[in-house]
């Protein structure tokens, strides 16, 4: 049968058919599936070398398993000696013990590139992710008996996936958010407890008005006129910390926040955000819906999507 595309482009797309397709497969644990998986693909695609690939896939899922709904897991690697994204689907109506996962597995979704792949893995994550979203796509797939069946789920002219990768693909909810009528003092409790360098400041219609970073409130007690000064060692004592102490009650974020951030729209191309991080040499891309913030894509995170997932 014909290699279908998972996404629609044509930038590599994923090689997927019913013969990579494994109906309520024997094996009895994850990791004998994961292995028979590889093995469907490298005899379908070709493989320099599944035993090494299967302990790429065995690696990665123990180090970082990946689950995208409940009962679905999507086991992935970048894999030597494969010429293109490849995908393998196994269906288990009576579900598989996956660890980290809550439930029993029912669908599970190989993913292996090529190690010069940058965004195979993501673009196949974003088609699946929205297919998987369609109220009784599941348990529609886990019905299925017939390996071709299983596969015009997934491809077809109707139904094929659009692998488009946008930043809402790799946004991820922001860890903490301050208002506007916050204090410093509550900007420095929560730097302090999080460890962040810098918060997003929201309005009361949770739009973004502005980013509470560490810098500055460091900039409110050492001005740029003490920076002028050459020797500040008569403030061995922090005494410009001091004041702030005195005042970081009743002094607002308003007075301090930042208003020149990164920021993109959420259904922008995922590239979107590395401009934007590049451009205003940022730690993090603050994602919108309009002006409200839907989310956040920083740096490290962003580099771990592009070359390691």
């Amino acid at each position: 049968m014909p290699t279908e595309q998972l996404d629609g482009t044509a930038d590599a797309p994923p090689a997927f058919s019913e013969n990579e397709v494994i109906c309520s497969p024997a094996a009895g644990d994850a990791a004998a599936l994961l292995g028979e998986m590889v093995r469907r693909i490298a005899s379908t695609r070709g493989m320099a070398d599944p035993e090494k690939a299967l302990a790429a896939v065995l690696e990665r899922q123990a180090a970082a398993p990946v689950f995208i709904a409940p009962g679905v897991a999507v086991p992935h690697a970048r894999v030597d000696g494969i010429g293109e994204t490849s995908v393998c689907i196994a269906v288990l109506p009576h579900g598989i013990r996956f660890e980290g996962s809550a439930e029993p597995v029912r669908l599970v979704i190989l993913v292996l590139t090529p190690k010069d792949s940058p965004a195979g893995y993501l673009r196949v994550m974003a088609g699946v992710a929205r297919k998987i979203a369609k109220p009784g796509f599941i348990d529609g797939v886990v019905a299925m008996k017939a390996p071709g069946e299983i596969a015009a789920s997934f491809l077809g002219a109707e139904s094929r996936m659009d692998g488009e990768v946008s930043v809402r693909d790799l946004m991820v909810a922001p860890p903490a958010i301050l208002r506007e009528t916050n204090s410093v003092k509550e900007a420095i409790d929560t730097v302090v407890a999080t460890g962040l360098t810098e918060i997003p400041v929201v309005d009361k219609e949770g739009d973004l008005v502005g980013v509470a970073s560490a810098r500055a409130i460091l900039g409110i007690c050492i001005p740029e006129y003490l920076l002028w000064m050459e020797d500040l060692s008569r403030f061995s004592n922090f005494e410009p910390f001091g004041t702030l102490l005195k005042k970081e009650s009743s002094t607002w974020l308003a007075d301090i926040m930042d208003d020149d951030f990164a920021a993109v729209q959420a259904d922008s191309p995922a590239i979107a955000a590395a401009e934007a991080l590049a451009r205003r040499r940022a730690d993090t891309c603050y994602v919108l819906e309009g002006a409200r913030l839907a989310g956040v894509v920083g740096l490290p995170r962003f580099l771990h999507n592009i070359f390691r997932d």
